[in-house]
């Protein structure tokens, strides 16, 4: 069984472990082109043909494409074979930091979910995570605005939801205004003195829910700040007079969305 035998494409298929549905889609892009029989048409697949497989699984294995390959099968030099591997190993890199970074995104939210279990209406006292304030757009339904969004986010690891926080102030009448900050989560050590930040050491913390399935077409803000305020006033603790509001889950039941809020209202340093 050497370079004068042949193979069917079912005997192909169990040498190697490749589909039928992949040896006619590597046929139809050249990488291997089996002779037919003229009694029956089958395929018969060489000793080249075999190899050309193999080299195939070889470069795939590598983060070569098809047409990569190909171009390869066509002709290479060592040296450019060595730049395109070269080009490969960036591409991964790229892609390892990516899924990284993602994995993380879904090891918070996990985190996030047992949260809400112990953290749902119930209050404490907690540092707002340093943000850097990179933009702002005039509020959430404000959808024009959000290409300033995407201009500030990297779209391959960054989602909209989690670029943005609200703020809002308020005195002892109620609330005067609100902002929507677009940010960038940041490490307090790592701030400089020409850019800007939310920065707070204390603050009361809740999560709240809202969204329809919970509250309707409802703003729930003014009853989440009365009940939360009335709080931090039984602990003796004064706000400043800022809030700020993060998305952080969201569900579905009956088609009606569930928004999970975490919530931050500085208060002043005792």
């Amino acid at each position: 069984m050497g370079e004068g035998h042949t193979y069917r494409t079912s005997q192909l298929s169990e040498i190697l472990g490749i589909s039928r549905d992949a040896l006619r889609y590597y046929e139809e892009q050249g990488v291997v082109k089996p002779k037919q029989k003229e009694t029956n048409q089958y395929r018969q697949y060489d000793f080249y043909d075999i190899y050309a497989l193999l080299v195939t699984d070889f470069y795939k294995k590598r983060n070569l494409s098809i047409k990569e390959v190909r171009k390869l099968q066509a002709g290479s030099e060592i040296e450019a074979l060595g730049s395109l591997l070269e080009e490969k190993a960036k591409e991964l890199e790229e892609t390892i930091r990516i899924k990284e970074y993602m994995l993380q995104k879904i090891n918070e939210t996990k985190e996030f979910c047992n949260d809400v279990q112990s953290h749902l209406n119930q209050y404490s006292i907690r540092k707002l995570p340093t943000y850097e304030v990179v933009g702002e757009i005039s509020d959430f339904n404000a959808f024009g605005e959000y290409p300033a969004i995407l201009e500030n986010m990297d779209a391959m690891k960054d989602d909209i939801l989690s670029k943005i926080i609200r703020s809002f102030t308020f005195d002892e009448n109620g609330f005067l205004d609100s902002s929507m900050y677009i940010v960038e989560k940041t490490e307090a050590n790592l701030r400089e003195k020409t850019r800007s930040y939310l920065e707070y050491s204390r603050c009361i913390y809740t999560i709240v829910e809202d969204g329809r399935f919970q509250n309707g077409n409802e703003d729930v803000k003014q009853k989440v700040f009365q009940s939360t305020l009335a709080w931090g006033e039984n602990q003796g603790l004064k706000p400043m007079g800022v809030a700020f509001a993060t998305t952080r889950l969201i569900t579905y039941l009956e088609n009606k969305e569930r928004v999970f809020l975490e919530i931050y209202i500085p208060v002043e340093e005792k």
